[in-house]
């Protein structure tokens, strides 16, 4: 009887403690944990038919005959706390863990923290190369790999470089917060065609442009173009289409290279929470006003920007490390 008694204390849950010392690994069908109607993995509210099937709340609430999906069934869906009892304690990793991410996610939570998560890999550009891993490291493989040139600044709003570029690749870095440009040169046969492309795990919304410059020796035959940035993983190699040509003639046959003069600076785009007031001079521009709450107690997330495009860069004196920041969600 002792043991019988001693087994049983071992599984009753623990009072105020650890409730980690319970966790076990287990295997489960994932389409246990998916809605029985759309296949999307269930979260909080969770609803269930007379005969044990589950909806997520999109499905409940558009299923207007209460009938259930599966069985055809007349029923009344009620909320089922177990299941979400369930869902809530079951985490997974990060498919980028082999890039270094050692994040623990509920299931639900799984493809949210992927699509914003930091340690997404970036990818080698060059053809035949299988390199991928943070943008850092790419950085580091390109210089010592490839050869590629890295200029690096400190940014404290707008940048202006200039840049001597020859057929291939060149790295722009901003120690500030790691952020990483491309530019690209390839000897085209109308002349020298130029690309630049901002460095990132995802596609997110453009958030810098950039301002390109190439002054000839003779004034008529200067160039110069102005473009939005686009973002890359570089999955599938540089992206297509240039940002500046440099027709041929413009440049002497016996020159290699050309100097570049490049301006880069944010898109000013600002995420806040309903109850942040902006200064008195940013008061302009449409606003968004779409929310959602986390059901971890996290405060809200906009799902919405409030884009201010009259605010010049002498209304924020903080650097574009600090602004960027709140157009990522990351921390700084």
């Amino acid at each position: 009887m002792e043991g019988c008694s001693f087994n049983k204390r071992q599984i009753e849950s623990p009072r105020g403690g650890d409730c980690n010392a319970k966790r076990q690994n287990v295997s489960i069908g994932l389409d246990a944990l998916e809605c029985s109607v759309c296949s999307e993995p269930l979260k909080p509210p969770i609803y269930q038919c007379s005969l044990g099937h589950f909806l997520c709340l999109s499905c409940h609430c558009e299923n207007q005959d209460k009938k259930c999906h599966l069985c055809s069934v007349e029923t009344s869906f009620n909320r089922c706390f177990g299941m979400e009892h369930v869902v809530k304690s079951v985490t997974v990793g990060c498919s980028n863990a082999k890039y270094g991410c050692a994040e623990q996610v509920s299931y639900y939570h799984k493809e949210e923290h992927e699509k914003a998560c930091p340690n997404a890999p970036c990818f080698c550009p060059e053809f035949g190369c299988g390199f991928a891993g943070s943008t850092m490291a790419l950085l580091g493989h390109l210089a010592a790999q490839h050869k590629c040139p890295v200029s690096t600044f400190h940014e404290s709003g707008t940048v202006n470089v200039c840049l001597y570029l020859e057929p291939g690749l060149r790295a722009l870095h901003c120690s500030d917060d790691n952020q990483i440009f491309l530019f690209n040169m390839a000897s085209e046969a109308f002349g020298h065609a130029i690309s630049v492309v901002w460095v990132q795990p995802k596609v997110i919304e453009p958030t810098f442009t950039c301002h390109m410059h190439y002054d000839s020796s003779t004034p008529d035959d200067s160039q110069s173009s102005s473009c939005t940035i686009r973002s890359s993983s570089l999955s599938d190699g540089l992206p297509e289409g240039y940002d500046l040509i440099v027709p041929k003639g413009k440049v002497s046959d016996e020159e290699n290279g050309i100097m570049l003069r490049a301006d880069i600076r944010v898109t000013r785009k600002v995420f806040y929470h309903s109850d942040y007031e902006p200064p008195l001079g940013c008061r302009k521009g449409k606003v968004g006003t779409r929310y959602y709450s986390n059901s971890n107690g996290e405060p809200p997330r906009p799902l919405a920007a409030r884009f201010i495009p009259e605010c010049s860069d002498s209304d924020d004196e903080r650097p574009l490390a600090a602004r960027f920041s709140k157009i990522c969600g990351y921390k700084y």
